[in-house]
């Protein structure tokens, strides 16, 4: 497979420079892409057909329900956009027979991702021209138009783009960033572009001036590297995480982490990202937390906003919440 560039450590200049001498060499090919909405278009129309959603209140990531009239939904958080990604870069887009097996193997959870390279470890962050989730969590009562929608909007490499994680909260939803990749895209993509948006039911962007001069700048202090630029202990590919759980913030639960061995890892799923760490992690960058009343008696401390040292942790963000 081929390895994937990885975005400069520091940066400023425009969004222009940074497509052109960075984010170019992570794209997509053209012709992979238009293979791939073929494929999917005929997916999406064949009898019953595995929907692969945003995960929204009420689901679990991997479990597949059956809606009121009948449609196989199963949710996700930004996995499938990692994984098609890692597949198609690569050159692995399998022929119509075998398309609906590759679709059933798109990792839902990104904790199942296999081991090696992908976008995430090579250090961007997956963002989205079109938001994945719109707030209505009704997913049983969700008709076969809206779960194509959903899905177009979750997987398609249309629909989503590429920022350094440094800084990935400013610029990942940044209008005048998603208006130029909205433009790149029309034109890269241009053969399958205007079924692409009748199938995510997008609507066309206005332009908002001159995106591509639009600033980014970002320093190699604004982050430390990337926790999911460590090499994590790994099960048959796939990392092994001693412990997980949601909470609205991010929370530290010391009835969890403190049985842990200071090498084993575990993962905090809050609406701002998921965040990973080993206890060790933990505990040299959260001294104050550790020694804290709220955590050591009560049995938790959490954080009204996740600090800035806590962003090298996040292996995924902006995926939990009902809004995108």
């Amino acid at each position: 497979m081929s390895e994937i560039p990885t975005p400069p450590e520091a940066f400023d200049g425009t969004l222009r420079e940074l497509h052109a001498g960075w984010v170019e060499k992570v794209l997509l090919r053209s012709d992979g892409v238009e293979e791939f909405h073929h494929r999917l278009v005929d997916y999406l129309q064949a009898e019953d057909p595995l929907f692969l959603v945003r995960m929204v209140r009420g689901t679990e990531r991997g479990v597949t329900v059956r809606t009121t009239d009948g449609q196989r939904l199963c949710a996700t958080d930004n996995a499938p956009s990692w994984w098609i990604h890692r597949e198609l870069f690569a050159g692995r887009l399998p022929d119509r027979p075998a398309f609906d097996a590759f679709v059933e193997a798109i990792p839902s959870h990104m904790f199942r991702i296999p081991k090696g390279d992908n976008i995430s470890t090579a250090g961007w962050h997956v963002a989205h021209i079109f938001d994945a989730k719109n707030g209505d969590v009704s997913f049983a009562a969700w008709d076969r138009a809206e779960l194509v929608r959903r899905m177009v909007r979750n997987i398609h490499p249309c629909n989503y783009f590429f920022v350094p994680k440094q800084e990935w909260r400013r610029y990942g939803g940044d209008p005048s960033v998603i208006a130029f990749f909205y433009d790149e895209f029309s034109s890269k993509y241009r053969a399958i572009w205007p079924e692409f948006l009748t199938l995510a039911v997008g609507a066309p962007h206005h332009k908002l001036g001159d995106a591509g001069a639009h600033r980014i700048v970002y320093s190699t202090a604004s982050t430390k590297q990337p926790a999911t630029m460590m090499t994590p202990p790994m099960s048959d590919g796939v990392e092994v995480l001693a412990a997980s759980y949601s909470f609205s913030r991010l929370c530290f639960k010391a009835n969890v982490i403190e049985p842990l061995t200071m090498s084993d890892r575990f993962g905090i799923v809050t609406p701002m990202g998921t965040f990973v760490f080993s206890k060790k992690e933990f505990y040299e960058e959260f001294p104050g937390v550790v020694a804290s009343a709220s955590y050591r008696v009560s049995g938790q401390y959490h954080f009204p906003k996740p600090p800035a040292r806590a962003m090298r942790f996040v292996v995924d963000g902006n995926d939990n919440t009902d809004s995108h």
